[in-house]
């Protein structure tokens, strides 16, 4: 039945021969061994201390190798707003409307608290200044928006006439010449407005304008010590008709959760200042930028704030992971102690193990620093793998020499004896759990892979310790649980016949049944691998961050980018320089629909005038309460028309009342300020060549960028965070460009880069998948030089993982973009129960006299790993917050049971019958 060299002894190879006589010399020298790992030690933890940092930026995740990530961070290099983290400002109740002055002012003040933190804090973007754009304002607004702008100032213009020249044609008909203004309407801008206004269509936005220039004449006259400032005495024009936050300049943006589109946002863009290479500083300038926002809102309780965006999803995150990666970490070494104290029954053979770890995990630190130099936001876990991983072969050395010591008193004859039997298993389940993780480095997922070379390399640094700091510990501090008892008599295991085959067959059955459920359902969606509960993560979907841009440095190509995708049924909008340049052409072509005006300096308002501009104002008032200036199709004109009528008549009573030399200064200090502003509002609409140069910093660097490369943004039209509506969206829009425009000509940004990055790691995954089946294979039959042992050994994964995957479709639990990484790890942690069973199969056929009993220490051995293994894992699943981890720890916990139980419900009575067959013969 069994090859010769499945007979021959076990120290017969010359690699176990040198390991034997390694580990000899190990025994007889066991201060200088533990001197040897101390000084190691020392040496690792201080490289660590002082070289190791802790990189919290994403894009180190991935491989610059891929050309669309590649495209991507060269567009968040030219356009860093993607980078910014977001304050959002919505009403507490969102059936109601708040004033706009409330909004502007709660937002002015979030920007002026956030400043102040200096230190965390580059720099606060919260509206486009409305004043520095200058005669180009205008141009920046939606074209339906434009086209309504316009035909509100073609009346204005008319009765601006009366402020910047002497005639003017204030409609209905009515032309007034220039040469009948000193005569007719008046002296001075504000007396020839009042006469002016008597003759002109009285609708309600000129019965408003009036009121709105009464209420500043009244505030100036009543109170002298106010200046003649735009936007205290005098109005501000920019905001007239103003009726949201984004007339503006503000960033008033629809809550992108409601479909009703009713509901709106006020947002904050903040750049913090962020070392990504250190793991709290991101997180200290997202927690000070939240704190400063939630402070200045206090005043304000009409609104709640919360904080999002990239930046702060990652320190969330971070936060999250962290706390729960050392929770677990922490509660994961208590559980395996009490397991290794339960099962070993010594509680200085549990601490022994956990002091090997400890040192394993010091030296991994060490390896980390100088092969990787880092570790990312993957890496950071590794900890947890080495607890549940690389303690199975510190349990296998542990329970051996508990059974050897049994036998022999000797510490050579002991620990000879223990390596003799667990050597070859536990370097082969070392090496394949350690090849899991390095396979990923031929995957374009580069945080797979930097996890990979320092987890791969800290299970060899675990098991190293298993062969120095183990036996040189028990040497000197031999544990009393292995106390020698006398040998066993020989007696073989009772015959159960076919009876054995019971449990695999019920395995088989169970399988069966899992069929209806496989394969589980896979989820790509990122947002909810996050924690639900955290802010950032509530909030982010209330924005529409998810779009594309195509980037080029010629403008008609972008703007046959822009037709490319303007009828596709993914896309809701584009937004780009070219709507600015689209308007200005529009306005060109109306210019002549809007009035001249020949703006003059307006004469100052002299102590004689006052008279006339009283009675002007007073018949101005009179004439408004006519019957046929109060029309009754609007509801609110008669209160507004009454209200319109009492300002007048105090101002005309303010006039009287005032000291005409004082009235007169101020007045005329009004008109040359109102004049002005009034000049600079209607030079928008008759727009000079467009300079892109006279645009503000916060809006230019959103459509140019430094080295003059243009951005289209296309905005999709449905939810992106569903992984099909992001696929149409993506495919649409390169396929567009890509066919109607130009095939080099890159779709970037954040929706393009998710999907493009998300399926890289998806195929990374698979590749990784298979990499590790192929280099365990080729390790376990290295091991056991024999094709059916091999095929024996590693069809613990064949049974144990399609019942894992029957099992979460049964539980409905899905997989996605956390727990797919954990089936490389499952291959490669999984196979050693496979491998251990086959070695003490081939230990009892070289030594009859190692009957394998029905419980004996490989058996207990391999239930110590299995649970030190899920219960490692365990604690993610049960206490993480971060759902990716969570589901991480649960595919890891329920896959390691699953492989662990067909092991010794199919492998194990398998070899046990053939060991009574082969008895029998």
């Amino acid at each position: 039945m069994p090859a010769p060299t499945q007979r021959r002894s076990y120290s017969s190879r010359p690699i176990e021969r040198r390991i034997l006589l390694a580990v000899l010399w190990i025994v007889d020298h066991p201060r200088v061994t533990l001197l040897s790992s101390g000084i190691l030690l020392a040496i690792c933890l201080a490289a660590a201390m002082l070289r190791l940092s802790i990189s919290s930026d994403q894009n180190k995740l991935f491989s610059q190798r891929d050309p669309n990530f590649k495209a991507y961070l060269n567009f968040d290099k030219q356009f860093p707003e993607n980078e910014a983290v977001y304050v959002i400002v919505e009403s507490v109740d969102p059936n109601s409307s708040q004033p706009v002055e409330r909004w502007t002012s709660c937002a002015d003040a979030i920007g002026e608290q956030i400043r102040k933190q200096s230190q965390y804090v580059k720099s606060v973007d919260l509206r486009v200044p409305v004043k520095e754009l200058g005669a180009q304002g205008v141009l920046f607004s939606p074209p339906a928006a434009l086209a309504e702008r316009f035909q509100q100032i073609r009346q204005l213009a008319r009765l601006a006439q009366l402020w910047g020249q002497g005639g003017a044609n204030i409609g209905g008909g009515i032309s007034i010449p220039g040469v009948l203004t000193q005569g007719v309407l008046g002296r001075t801008p504000i007396e020839r407005f009042l006469s002016g206004a008597r003759l002109a269509p009285m609708d309600d936005q000129t019965v408003g304008f009036i009121k709105l220039l009464t209420d500043h004449w009244n505030k100036t006259l009543d109170d002298p010590s106010l200046p003649i400032a735009i936007g205290s005495t005098v109005p501000d024009l920019s905001a007239l008709g103003a009726t949201t936050p984004e007339d503006l300049g503000y960033y008033f943006r629809p809550d992108a959760e409601d479909k009703s589109q009713k509901r709106h946002l006020l947002l904050v863009r903040v750049y913090p200042k962020a070392d990504y290479s250190s793991l709290t500083s991101i997180t200290d300038s997202v927690a000070a930028i939240r704190l400063a926002a939630h402070q200045a809102a206090a005043n304000f309780p009409e609104f709640k704030i919360g904080v999002t965006g990239r930046p702060a999803l990652a320190a969330d995150e971070m936060k999250t992971t962290d706390r729960d990666s050392h929770r677990a970490e922490i509660l994961a070494m208590v559980a395996v102690f009490i397991g290794l104290v339960a099962m070993l029954r010594s509680i200085w053979l549990a601490l022994a193990a956990e002091i090997c770890l400890a040192v394993g995990i010091g030296w991994t630190f060490g390896w980390a620093t100088f092969s990787v130099g880092e570790l990312n936001l993957l890496s950071i876990v590794f900890l947890i793998a080495l607890i549940g991983i690389g303690m199975d072969y510190l349990v296998q050395v542990l329970m051996r020499y508990r059974a050897e010591t049994q036998r022999h008193a000797r510490p050579r004859a002991a620990w000879v004896r223990v390596f003799r039997h667990v050597a070859a298993p536990i370097n082969t389940a070392c090496l394949g759990a350690a090849g899991a993780f390095l396979v990923s480095l031929f995957t374009d997922f580069r945080g797979a892979a930097e996890l990979g070379i320092i987890a791969g390399g800290g299970l060899i640094l675990c098991l190293l310790t298993g062969y120095t700091v183990l036996p040189a510990m028990l040497t000197i501090l031999p544990s009393k649980a292995g106390a020698t008892e006398a040998p066993k008599p020989f007696r073989l295991p009772p015959r159960r016949g076919p009876i054995r085959l019971l449990f695999p067959a019920i395995w088989a059955a169970c399988l069966l049944a899992l069929t209806h459920f496989m394969p589980a359902k896979f989820n790509p969606n990122l947002l909810e691998l996050q924690a639900p509960n955290v802010e950032s993560t509530k909030l982010v979907r209330k924005l529409q961050t998810w779009v594309a841009a195509v980037l080029s440095k010629d403008l008609n190509e972008l703007r046959r980018a822009r037709d490319a995708v303007a009828g596709l049924q993914t896309v809701g909008s584009t937004d780009s320089l070219l709507t600015a340049l689209d308007n200005h052409a529009w306005l060109t072509a109306h210019q002549s629909e809007l009035p001249t005006i020949q703006w003059t300096t307006p004469p100052a308002v002299g102590p004689a005038d006052l008279s006339a501009i009283s009675s002007k104002a007073s018949a101005l008032a009179e004439a408004l309460l006519q019957p046929q200036s109060m029309p009754t199709t609007s509801a609110t004109r008669p209160l507004q028309t009454a209200e319109t009528a009492d300002a007048l008549r105090h101002f005309a009573q303010a006039l009287k009342a005032a000291p005409p030399e004082q009235a007169g200064q101020r007045l005329s200090q009004w008109q040359e300020v109102f004049v002005s502003e009034l000049h600079e509002m209607l030079a928008q609409f008759s727009p000079r060549p467009f300079d892109l140069q006279q645009v503000p910093a916060e809006l230019r660097e959103h459509l140019v960028s430094a080295d003059g490369t243009y951005a289209l943004y296309i905005y999709p039209k449905n939810d992106l965070w569903d992984r099909a509506n992001l696929s149409k969206f993506v495919k649409s829009v390169e396929n567009a460009v890509a066919t109607k425009v130009s095939g080099s000509l890159n779709v970037t940004g954040i929706a393009p880069n998710i999907y493009h990055t998300t399926a890289a790691v998806h195929r990374s995954f698979f590749r990784a998948t298979i990499y590790a089946l192929a280099l365990i294979f080729v390790l376990v039959l290295i091991d056991l030089r024999d094709i059916r042992q091999t095929l024996l050994a590693v069809s613990v994964l064949g049974m144990g993982l399609p019942m894992l995957v029957g099992l979460m479709g049964l539980f409905n639990v899905e997989w996605n973009f956390a727990n797919f990484f954990g089936l490389p790890i499952l291959i490669g942690a999984g196979h050693e129960y496979g491998v251990f069973m086959i070695h003490r199969y081939r230990e009892t056929l070289r030594d009859p006299r190692r009957v394998w009993q029905s419980w004996d220490v490989a058996d207990r051995a391999l239930l110590l790993c299995a649970y030190v293994t899920c219960s490692s894992f365990a604690f993610f699943w049960a206490l993480a917050n971060h759902k990716g981890l969570k589901s991480l720890g649960l595919v890891m916990a329920m896959g390691t049971a699953c492989i662990y139980l067909s092991t010794v419900m199919v492998l194990r009575p398998l070899l046990k019958w053939r060991l009574e067959r082969r008895n029998a013969q």
